[in-house]
């Protein structure tokens, strides 16, 4: 049985910071696929995948956040994880998928990668 993969979302300009926390895997990777598709068709330029607190991911989840890393993209955004650690940082580097995704160490480096140009 997988353990439930809790996602919560808060918004910041142009972004959207997507925390999870437990398993992406098989039974709990649609669920993260409405948040972001929801997050993308409200505007959301950037989904900001806060991994930290993943405990497991699967092809499945990988597979979702290649998906959403391309639409996102081809929106005008992208999509990064921030606090990559673990079995998905072992994942990563052994599908050779490290280079495919910018990685942060942690959500406020995330939200500093995107944020608007500020003129002076």
């Amino acid at each position: 049985m997988t353990a439930r993969l809790a996602i919560s979302v808060r918004r910041h300009e142009g972004a959207s910071v997507i925390v999870l926390l437990g398993e992406l895997d098989k039974l709990s990777t649609p669920s993260l696929d409405d948040v972001l598709a929801a997050q993308l068709a409200d505007g959301a330029r950037w989904l900001l995948l806060d991994v930290a607190d993943l405990r497991f991911c699967d092809s499945t989840g990988l597979w979702t956040m290649l998906g959403f890393l391309r639409r996102a993209t081809h929106a005008g955004g992208g999509l990064r994880l921030a606090g990559v650690g673990g079995v998905l940082g072992r994942i990563l580097h052994l599908t050779g998928l490290s280079t495919a995704f910018p990685v942060d160490a942690d959500v406020a480096a995330s939200l500093r990668a995107v944020a608007p140009a500020r003129p002076d």
